[in-house]
């Protein structure tokens, strides 16, 4: 039988144990938080390192979109899991403002025989915003801090643990100034299922989830000096893409970084509906003439020696068959999961009636595109109704089914 005394002892020990248990779990969590500080610093430098550092030179295109992507290397066998931590994450993407385009692409081969190199990454997150306001609005904002954590520290320790389980090494993000774009309007009818800004996909971390839609790249390693040149060749290029079926986007990508660590300052970036769409693509007149194969747009509509005389000229890639290009294009192609639209990109127009200063303002339409580049920003127009106020032409800003027109300015109206 235990004395008073044993039972003492007992008690002691347990109450020390207790003691030197919590004061080793203090210890590691402090550990923990420092590391955390550590990556979140580190990870705020490459931002910081990279975003707004290319200085244009005379000649280039201004930017018309702003394109931020991520690139992961997940370990073989972890693809499920990861992609049902992005279906799973928290994030209101689609209700923000300047916000287009979204998807998270997992790298394929054409060939089901081809194997990836293993030193590429394997996933990418490619999101596309209005412009680069709108892509810092959304990175400093509290918005950005619930996807990545729910805003507090032990959320961004419990994302960095998850991420040990599914990566090879730290995500690499890259940054585009988005020139030429050509984006076809969608249709309302068949826009996926969107809950509080974010997509409403099943995933259990076994299978895969279904692709809905395939994105198609060509990087480019552009000669320094020779941008310009490159950029004007692809803009005076005649497209037909938008009379393409499964047409969705295409821009040009712009490495926003005056020395990529990957070489590639330009990426042509075409998304379809399904790999079919893209099959069918490349089998048409349409990619022949794109790729020079059939002598390209200097043959394009026209007739007889002089049509064949240029058939005869392969038009390549702008430029000739490599002009600036410092070597050969290398093509990437990607099944895109959790695609997302902001506010459906401005694909359908609505006539709404506000109220002004007491007075009734008529806003006519609503244009196809929300916003643009600051120079060609759109707004709704529309005209006080009241005698009094008949010189002025109101403008505002209207965000189809989420806000109430915002009135941006009054000007007088032109006579």
């Amino acid at each position: 039988m235990a004395t008073s005394s044993s039972i003492s002892a007992q008690f002691a020990l347990s109450a020390r144990a207790s003691l030197v248990h919590r004061d080793q779990r203090v210890v590691g969590l402090r550990k923990l938080r420092s590391s955390a500080k550590r990556v979140v610093t580190s990870a705020n430098k490459d931002f910081d390192s990279e975003v707004g550092s290319l200085k244009l030179a005379e000649g280039q295109l201004q930017r018309e979109r702003y394109v931020a992507t991520n690139r992961f290397k997940v370990k073989k066998g972890a693809e499920a899991k990861f992609e049902k931590r992005w279906s799973e994450r928290k994030s209101r993407l689609a209700e923000l403002d300047g916000f287009r385009f979204f998807t998270i692409m997992r790298r394929v081969t054409l060939n089901p025989d081809e194997e990836l190199d293993p030193d590429e990454f394997n996933y990418t997150s490619y999101t596309i915003w209005d412009d680069k306001e709108s892509f810092t609005a959304w990175r400093t904002g509290e918005a950005f801090k619930e996807a990545h954590g729910g805003g507090t520290l032990f959320g961004f320790v419990s994302m960095l643990v998850s991420s040990t389980f599914t990566l090879q090494g730290p995500p690499s993000p890259a940054f585009y100034d988005g020139i030429i774009p050509i984006e076809m309007p969608q249709d309302p009818s068949s826009a996926p299922e969107v809950v509080g800004g974010w997509r409403n996909v099943q995933a259990d971390g076994v299978n895969l989830i279904e692709p809905e839609c395939f994105v198609a790249m060509n990087r480019f390693k552009i000669a320094k000096g020779q941008e310009a040149a490159w950029e004007q060749r692809w803009a005076n290029r005649e497209s037909s893409l938008k009379d393409l079926p499964g047409f969705v986007n295409f821009v040009m990508l712009r490495r926003d970084a005056p020395t990529p660590e990957d070489g590639y300052n330009f990426v042509s970036a075409t998304v379809w509906k399904d790999r079919a769409s893209f099959d069918n693509w490349r089998s048409s007149q349409n990619f022949a003439k794109a790729h020079g194969q059939a002598g390209g747009k200097a043959a394009e509509g026209q007739e007889g020696a002089k049509g064949a005389e240029a058939a005869k000229k392969p038009a390549g890639p702008p430029g000739g068959p490599m002009g600036p290009m410092l070597e050969p294009p290398s093509p990437a192609f990607f099944e895109g999961k959790l695609m997302l639209y902001g506010d459906l990109a401005g694909a359908r127009k609505a006539a709404v009636v506000v109220e002004a200063g007491g007075r009734t303002a008529a806003i006519r339409t609503v244009d196809q595109q929300r916003r643009s580049q600051p120079a060609r920003r759109t707004a709704v127009k529309g005209r006080l109704m009241s005698g009094a106020c008949s010189e002025y032409e109101v403008f505002w800003e209207c965000k189809l089914g989420m806000h109430a027109p915002r009135r941006l300015m009054s000007t007088p109206r032109r006579q």
